[in-house]
């Protein structure tokens, strides 16, 4: 999948100096670019990318976006701000693609949920999943940015340390489903309280479309707050309170020979099966 200069320019606002040429990836850490990258140089607490525009063009950078214009022979697009061209490159990337998108968010085990979503989606088709720890407003859009034709399924984690980060991440996610697995005391320090925490990792409703699909934590002490945030849309709901949709009954764990194990039925609505 490629993107020429001049559409990267139209949809980050930004304005383009040189040729016209193809992208068809993104970096935006010099020591890992690829030959034909397009360099984002992103301004962060600690550096600054601009600093690094003469170490791309020498890994072989096709290009640059910039907030300010760079004395460099490649072509270049001068943006306001290169943070936001960012996540803007990202959505409009990603429209360029059909996939089934699921967001994920919860202060504990969300990337657990993530690999086994992504899994068994697997089975099913080409899979673009978030690796490692990219779930943050930088991470988010560089996952994106990954996708090509061959995916059918995106898998998205959404972390945050301060209100306001998961709704700008999945504003440019749109995904079909949203999942909030759990809330706890992680980066509290960040939100107030729990119920800051809570609200916080509400907020990837926000980004749900008409037609999506919001799954809660039908157990979590939240999910009251949650439900009103999804203003009417499809619910499913998960745990072992009897009213989930989906969910656990006659849990059953053993340790022997060093080794634990659990079993459960898991009850749906159109099924009861034994894990």
């Amino acid at each position: 999948m490629k993107m020429l200069l001049s559409e990267v320019a139209k949809q980050t606002g930004g304005v383009l100096s040189g040729e016209d040429l193809n992208i068809s990836s993104v970096s935006i850490d010099t020591r890992s670019l690829a030959k034909g990258d397009l360099y984002i140089a992103i301004k962060g607490e600690n550096f600054d990318g601009h600093a690094f525009v003469d170490q791309a063009e020498m890994a072989g950078a096709n290009a640059v976006l910039v907030e300010k214009k760079c004395n460099t022979a490649l072509p270049q697009i001068v943006v306001n701000d290169s943070h936001l061209a960012l996540a803007e490159l990202a959505a409009a990337w990603k429209k360029q693609v059909e996939v089934k998108t699921v967001a994920i968010t919860g202060s504990n085990g969300k990337t657990t949920v993530k690999e086994m979503i992504a899994s068994i989606l697997g089975l099913a088709g080409n899979v673009l999943y978030t690796q490692g720890n990219l779930n943050n407003d930088i991470g988010v859009p560089l996952t994106l940015l990954k996708l090509h034709e061959q995916h059918q399924y995106a898998v998205i984690e959404a972390g945050a340390n301060h209100v306001g980060e998961i709704a700008y991440s999945c504003g440019y996610v749109q995904p079909d489903i949203a999942i909030v697995n759990n809330v706890g005391a992680a980066h509290i320090e960040g939100f107030g309280s729990l119920e800051g925490v809570a609200r916080a990792k509400g907020e990837i409703f926000q980004s749900l479309g008409e037609q999506g699909v919001a799954v809660l934590n039908r157990d979590d002490d939240f999910y009251a707050l949650w439900l009103e945030l999804i203003e009417g849309r499809k619910l499913v709901t998960f745990g072992m309170n009897q009213q989930a949709d989906i969910r656990a009954e006659e849990i059953c764990s053993k340790i022997m020979h060093q080794e634990f194990a659990t079993s459960f039925k898991l009850i749906t609505a159109r099924d009861v099966m034994n894990v």
